[in-house]
């Protein structure tokens, strides 16, 4: 397996980090905490961190200040979800559906299904997708 690396950008220039190895191990409390106290965060009241990225699987950290929301992009159009809330709560809206997601609460969602995620309270969120 050959090992992917992302390199260190102008928002993140201490950002390089392994997105896809054998082994990799997430501090997640650290990464909370690096994308809260990023301009993204304060000006956006949301901001995301990508931890894990192979050909099928995308898992990506997401922080969102109360009322702010997540809508699928192009790639969630193509792969099965999940959303897991780590801290806060999250009102999920799909076909009709309402779910009220809160602490350590954890949801799915086939392809193809459009969603509206907003958070009722500042929330940090797992996304992960798999094609």
């Amino acid at each position: 397996m050959e090992e992917k690396r992302n390199n260190a950008t102008s928002q993140r220039p201490a950002g390089a980090r392994t997105l896809d190895a054998g082994i990799i191990p997430i501090n997640l409390p650290k990464y909370i905490g690096l994308i809260k106290t990023e301009e993204a965060y304060t000006k956006n009241k949301k901001n995301a961190i990508t931890v894990f990225k192979s050909d099928q699987v995308t898992i990506t950290l997401i922080a969102l200040q109360q009322d702010e929301t997540i809508r699928p992009g192009s790639e969630e159009g193509e792969a099965i979800m999940s959303l897991q809330v780590i801290d806060g709560q999250l009102a999920f809206e799909s076909m009709g559906t309402d779910v009220k997601l809160q602490t350590g609460e954890l949801l799915t969602l086939h392809q193809q299904l459009s969603f509206k995620a907003t958070a009722t309270t500042d929330c940090i969120c797992l996304l992960t997708m798999v094609k």
